[in-house]
């Protein structure tokens, strides 16, 4: 049983290794930028023992939550090799965010499987929050600070 303390230091000596370094956030998430998308990994308690890493890339905010974007989550935005798009609405609000999410389980987390989910969701990223703020409006969410 792998606890949440150790995978998380196992996490951020992988992408230490893997980039160079890795930004911390102040919630405790890391985060890795790539040109327009930037992706938050974090490390959780699943279950009674077991550990997951999700990552986050927010792709676009601001952005007007019409039937039509909806559509586009429920239909293409779950496509996604690595990641599925989600939709974010404030209650009480009318603009909210879409976000790309996976998750992997972590209790034998190997190097590869860490890096390579975090390239696909990246490149992902990065791709994807282009097409959408074309489509539906809204801002990339890649230029935002913690």
């Amino acid at each position: 049983m792998a606890s949440v303390g150790d995978v998380k230091e196992k996490v951020q000596r992988i992408l230490s290794n893997a980039l160079g370094s890795v930004r911390i956030d102040k919630d405790g998430d890391f985060v890795i930028t790539y040109n327009s998308s930037i992706t938050y990994v974090e490390v959780e308690k699943f279950g009674k023992e077991s550990v997951r890493v999700t990552f986050r890339t927010p792709l676009v905010r601001n952005v007007e939550i019409t039937p039509e974007v909806y559509k586009w989550v429920a239909t293409e935005g779950q496509t996604y090799w690595f990641g599925s798009c989600r939709v974010f609405l404030p209650e009480g609000k009318t603009t909210g965010m879409v976000v790309m999410e996976h998750t992997i389980l972590a209790d034998d987390l190997d190097e590869s499987e860490l890096v390579n989910a975090m390239a696909m969701m990246s490149i992902a990223g990065d791709e994807v929050d282009n097409k959408i703020r074309d489509l539906f409006g809204g801002e990339l969410c890649g230029n935002e600070e913690d």
